[in-house]
């Protein structure tokens, strides 16, 4: 019995088992996620925990796929097995007895069997072992795999035997690519860092406005003048805020075949979604409108601290005295300081690139140690927290625009205070579906993410400062 056979079933038992401990890891690593949160007391997991929890039910989804896949080929090699066991128990009886029953004139033997592939029979014959070839290198059909190697070891014993000798370059069409789907590059998104940096809130289960009291008037105190006279009294007043609930969502119409005959199709989809989405969320939190069913942003909230800083020449000398006065206008308006300059990349790529006049850099990109006079320092030139200056984080967004002002060349920078905006958001968003009925005509399916979220900055108008002006015109490097 040829040993290649007996490899193919252990590897594909061996996988099946791999496949198997693979969803039971899953399953226990899923569990002690929800086993945490509640043993914590909390009725909702955290964003990290959340996303972890969807990246192990994605996972979960293609170990079934491949386990099914797995129990198929393992199925099948098995059968082969115990075929060829069967064949080659009845040769042995047909060649102790002596009564071989030809079944075609010229049989060519490999000691005293027939050839896999023969000339003259049409069903095993030059088109079949083509077939083979395709099968085994593409499907990965066992049964396949097993007949060229039976065939591999008749050429070789008999060199007067039909020889085959071809490469790859010959079966070009037969040989098919083999691409990295496991290896994609996704679409590049700015993602949700400023989302992500002010204070979550979870999202109350009913209604679509969240009110939030704010105190507009406060009490007073002052001293008695004189015994037994009235002290000081003022009413205290508050504001309704009332930030709406916001529906984000997007959508893809995706063909049955590719998500079933494709290779991560589903997984790639829903992750570019929830990418998409994260995208537009953090938009929304810096500039959102607050028309048309989006957020009122931090840049749109009245009552924020302006400060203005114009410059047909900006130099990061120049700038620094305005970063200066947002954060001191916020801690003696606010008073308490600002923890986040929040700025758009090219902005704080500009500012790492500056040099005094001795040619030494102002932000020093590293960490600080051993630099002087530095006005901040980034341990990377990197994404979202990049580094300090003036007490702060700073926090780069690609989602903090570059067309404002008269000329729309112009960016902003915000010193704030993260606790003050507070964003409030539904439970593991966002939420996929995943709809097979409305394109089932057209063999369609449905991918939807979407979330309901509120968000405001609006509960300390002057935790947030924005330095604009002609100065934010980004310079070319």
């Amino acid at each position: 019995m040829p040993q290649t056979i007996e490899q193919l079933v252990a590897t594909r038992e061996s996988e099946h088992d791999d496949l198997e401990q693979r969803a039971r890891n899953n399953l226990r690593e899923t569990e002690l996620i929800l086993d945490t949160a509640t043993r914590d007391g909390r009725s909702h997991l955290t964003v990290e925990e959340s996303h972890r929890v969807n990246e192990l039910t994605s996972a979960r989804d293609r170990i079934r796929r491949d386990l099914k896949s797995a129990k198929q080929k393992r199925d099948e090699a098995r059968q082969v097995l115990q075929e060829e066991t069967d064949r080659m128990t009845a040769s042995e009886q047909i060649t102790t007895t002596n009564t071989r029953t030809p079944a075609y004139d010229q049989v060519g033997r490999v000691g005293q069997e027939a050839r896999q592939y023969r000339p003259d029979d049409r069903r095993t014959g030059r088109n079949q072992f083509l077939t083979d070839l395709a099968r085994a290198q593409v499907f990965q059909d066992p049964a396949a795999g097993a007949r060229l190697a039976r065939h591999a070891d008749e050429t070789a014993v008999d060199s007067g035997g039909e020889q085959r000798a071809i490469g790859t370059g010959a079966v070009t069409g037969l040989v098919p690519p083999q691409y990295l789907t496991d290896q994609f590059a996704e679409l590049a998104r700015a993602g949700r860092p400023v989302a992500n940096a002010v204070q979550s809130m979870p999202l109350p289960p009913d209604g679509m406005t969240v009110n939030v009291s704010r105190v507009t008037t406060g009490t007073s105190a002052a001293s008695q003048a004189t015994e037994n006279s009235a002290v000081s009294e003022t009413n205290a007043d508050d504001t309704l805020l009332s930030p709406p609930v916001v529906t984000i969502a997007g959508q893809q119409s995706v063909s049955r075949q590719a998500v079933e005959r494709g290779q991560l199709v589903e997984e790639v989809v829903t992750a570019d979604l929830a990418n998409a989405h994260n995208s537009e969320l953090d938009r929304q939190v810096i500039n959102g409108s607050g028309a048309s069913g989006q957020h009122l942003g931090i840049l749109g909230t009245a009552s924020t601290i302006a400060v203005t800083y114009t410059d047909a020449s900006p130099t990061a000398q120049e700038l620094w005295p305005k970063l200066v006065d947002a954060v001191r206008q916020v801690g003696a308006q606010r008073f308490a300081n600002p923890n986040l300059l929040v700025m758009n990349p090219l902005t704080w790529g500009w500012l790492l690139s500056t040099l005094d006049t001795t040619g030494r850099p102002l932000y020093a990109v590293g960490g600080s140690e051993g630099q002087f006079n530095t006005q901040g320092a980034s341990e990377t030139a990197g994404y979202e927290i990049s580094g300090r200056m003036l007490g702060c984080n700073v926090v780069v967004s690609g989602n903090v625009p570059t067309n404002l002002g008269g000329g729309t060349n112009e960016t902003r920078i915000i010193a704030m205070r993260a606790e003050d905006s507070w964003l409030y958001e539904s439970e593991n968003s966002p939420i996929y579906i995943r709809a097979e009925q409305p394109l089932a005509a057209s063999l369609g399916v449905l991918f939807v993410a979407y979330s309901y979220s509120a968000f405001t900055a609006g509960r300390q108008p002057k935790s947030v400062a924005v330095v604009s002006g002609t100065g934010l015109i980004l310079p070319t490097l």
